[in-house]
């Protein structure tokens, strides 16, 4: 007899979901053991430690800001999509 189409899809899934999980432990074991293997390495310096500070302060002040308008008055600039002005909330930018 043939095999179901659902049977084949219940199998591939069973098969990718091995996989990941085989992935998933590869990936702890040599998280845990990698550090053992290989020699420390020196502090990075103070400076750098700020990038991701800057990084994130950046796309936040991006998340909070609106966006400028053109002049052109297009629709969608024009249009509210749920905005913070419609519940009173005050925009940090």
């Amino acid at each position: 007899m043939r095999a179901r189409p659902q049977e084949a899809v219940a199998t591939t899934t069973t098969m990718d979901g091995v996989k990941v999980a085989v992935l998933l432990a590869t990936a702890a074991a040599l998280l845990l053991l990698l550090p053992l293997a290989l020699p420390p390495l020196p502090p990075p310096p103070t400076q750098l430690l700020f990038v991701p500070v800057v990084m994130l302060l950046l796309v936040a002040s991006l998340a909070f800001c609106p966006t400028a308008s053109s002049g052109g008055g297009s629709k969608l600039a024009d249009a509210d999509h749920g905005s913070f002005a419609t519940t009173g909330s005050p925009h940090l930018c």
